[in-house]
């Protein structure tokens, strides 16, 4: 072979290998950019303008110092956040023989995602509704819905999800190209564009638009999912860090992309004075510059968003509940641990040890050279004997039982099409499910957080301090924005200033940061992972 051509035909390999990763990781961006984001991005264009596109840079670079981080705990230590979270509170208080930290997580994860699919039926209602010439009746709007649950629950019960992604990916970036056209039509002021990246809270524009606070945690909420630290650690299993660090990149900065898109042409109804969000204006600035074509492309790429994350929302809390219910070897004190040096063989119950006896009585008569092999170390091929014999003798690790796993799926798609179903005001829908989710996150990420510095996961690749710094400093902001709603929800009448309210938020997140440190392992944790780093360098 020419030499030349076998080094064309490596780099064509290699070249080809990266663009997979990339495309794997791309997942992520289509579980981040469904109706939910289209909603609230069109939403903040058309009610704030520009002026919150630092939000969604923010929320994209926050996504990818958590995505990168449950990617690189789970290839350093084997083991998936949820199941990283079972083994370091397993001495912990528990209920029904799991961690009550368990439990907290995974009723968090199947709330949020609830609201979520409710949040992707009514994006998907609405699609269906942007398609010139329909009208919301109630047989429509029934009818839709129960035809979405019928298929999402078909399609996970088959395991045709895969089948269906590549068809639905190809439709949603059709809407994005779309989106992108509609910006050139548009034009863009390059002024204000820069502006917006410049952090603020605007004042609230009218009594029908959403309060700043609530609109700028929806963003967060939106682009940077909480149980996508659950998924993430799930699709790096096996996978390299470098290539993972990269897919990561490539996909946070794709639904970056697409969001900003969306927020200016939202802003486009801003400045022809809708300051009242609603997907039919939002479809009627695109029939101003594309004509009804671009309606239909619009409606047909929306219902493939809704379409594409009823699919996954489900199956994500599934797989996370999942994760944090099933038994992990390391709880067990009866199966062999291959990351402990090599030991002398151990007792494990009496009868054993009787027969262990009598072996080394019979050895020691024998002769001495017997007896010198009676007392070599357990290898690694001895300990995986061991380990199934005693598989097969004693009992398996728990594992959640599958009808609780479709339990689980079947409840969050009746719900959504229930609530749906009864006309519920789709647009806050999905306002209510991106704040609440905002919320949950800096609980998610403060669990990342403590894993991340726990040597029993990552004694092999200590969290570094750099990386230590920006992921506290990201929880804390997280946990900022979450204490800003609450303040406006709970004191809003009081509490009329807006530095009042941002002070007092601050201050809440810094003492919260503080406490968790002082009071829980995390302080202590974060000392060792920098000593062991130290030590390593």
């Amino acid at each position: 072979m020419i030499p030349g051509s076998a080094s064309l035909k490596m780099r064509l390999t290699s070249l080809w290998n990266e663009v997979a990763s990339m495309l794997y990781w791309t997942m992520l961006a289509a579980c981040t950019v469904g109706p939910g984001t289209v909603v609230t991005c069109a939403r903040a264009g058309a009610e704030y303008d520009l002026s919150l596109i630092w939000a969604l840079v923010f929320a994209s670079i926050l996504a990818y110092t958590l995505q990168e981080g449950t990617a690189r705990l789970t290839i350093v230590s084997g083991k998936s956040l949820g199941q990283c979270l079972r083994v370091k509170y397993k001495n912990g208080a528990k209920i029904y023989d799991t961690a009550v930290i368990c439990w907290l997580v995974s009723l968090s994860v199947f709330i949020g995602n609830t609201l979520y699919e409710c949040n992707n039926w009514a994006g998907g209602i609405d699609a269906i509704l942007a398609i010139p010439g329909t009208e919301n009746t109630v047989g429509l709007r029934v009818g839709c819905c129960l035809g979405y649950a019928v298929i999402v629950l078909a399609l996970l019960y088959w395991d045709k999800v895969d089948m269906l992604g590549v068809f639905l990916g190809v439709m949603m970036m059709c809407m994005v190209a779309l989106f992108l056209v509609v910006v050139v039509f548009m034009g863009l002021d390059i002024k204000t564009l820069v502006y917006g990246l410049i952090p603020n809270i605007p004042d609230k524009k009218s009594e029908s638009s959403a309060e700043p606070a609530d609109i700028i945690l929806s963003l967060v909420g939106t682009t940077s999912l909480g149980f996508n630290l659950f998924l993430g650690g799930s699709m790096a299993k096996g996978k390299k860090l470098e290539s993972s660090q990269r897919g990561i990149a490539f996909s946070t900065i794709s639904a970056m992309e697409v969001s900003v898109l969306i927020l200016i042409v939202g802003a486009g109804t801003f400045n022809t004075g809708a300051h009242s969000f609603s997907i039919q204006a939002l479809s009627g600035l695109i029939e101003k510059y594309i004509g009804k074509i671009g309606v239909f492309i619009f409606s047909v790429g929306f219902v493939a968003a809704a379409l594409s994350s009823m699919l996954a929302v489900p199956l994500g809390a599934a797989l996370t509940v999942q994760s944090v219910f099933s038994e992990c070897d390391e709880e067990r004190e009866d199966v062999p641990k291959l990351s402990e040096p090599p030991v002398e063989l151990k007792v494990i119950n009496e009868t054993e040890n009787a027969k262990l006896m009598e072996k080394k009585e019979e050895q020691t008569e024998a002769g001495q050279e017997k007896g010198d092999e009676s007392r070599k170390p357990l290898t690694e091929e001895a300990v995986d004997e061991k380990a199934e014999v005693m598989m097969e003798e004693g009992r398996a690790n728990k594992e959640l039982p599958k009808y609780v796993y479709w339990a689980i799926i079947s409840l969050m798609v009746l719900i959504a099409t229930v609530v749906i179903s009864l006309d519920a005001p789709r647009v806050h829908v999905i306002l209510v499910a991106q704040v609440f989710n905002g919320c949950l996150l800096p609980f998610f990420s403060i669990c990342l957080l403590v894993c991340l510095n726990d040597q029993q996961f990552m004694s092999k690749s200590p969290q570094s301090s750099m990386a230590n710094c920006f992921l506290f400093t990201s929880v804390t902001i997280t946990l900022f924005l979450a204490s800003n709603v609450f303040l406006q929800k709970m004191f809003g009448s009081l509490l009329t200033g807006v530095q009042m309210k941002m002070g007092m938020a601050a201050g809440l997140a810094g003492i919260g940061m503080l406490a968790i440190t002082i009071f829980s392992s995390l302080g202590e944790d974060i000392v060792k992972s920098y000593r062991a780093r130290q030590a390593i360098n």
